[in-house]
């Protein structure tokens, strides 16, 4: 019969790791973490050791204290997001119209297919 093994769980030692990275980047103590997080300073201690599991909520806790995406945290590829903010600051400065056409103009890009005409002209 199998014993439980003693070894930390890989994945649990690498998010723990990147949850003590984030902390210290940002220049939290465990305590003060333990306390925006609701829990104590020990599990902290055990999280970034990888020897306890994280609950959903407290994952979405830290990412949202951190400033960091779940991904981020569980060591996943984020998503390539700057042609979107790019997208973003260069239509930022234009009219509610010229947005609008804009729009119009991506909608139609993706669908292959004219837009319908708005009536404006």
């Amino acid at each position: 019969m199998p014993t439980p093994s003693s070894q930390p769980d890989d994945e649990l030692v690498a998010l723990g790791t990147r949850l003590r990275d984030a902390r210290e980047t940002i220049g939290f103590t465990q305590s003060e973490v333990s306390g925006a997080i609701g829990i104590p300073r020990t599990s902290v201690l055990a999280i970034e050791a990888g020897k306890r599991n994280v609950t959903t909520a407290e994952l979405k806790k830290f990412a949202r204290l951190y400033r960091r995406s779940i991904e981020w945290l569980l060591g996943e590829a984020e998503p390539d997001l700057s042609s979107n903010v790019a997208l973003f600051r260069a239509t930022d400065a234009l009219s509610p119209r010229d947005r609008e056409q804009v729009l119009r103009f991506a909608e139609f890009l993706a669908s292959g297919r004219p837009p319908e005409d708005s009536g404006a002209s």
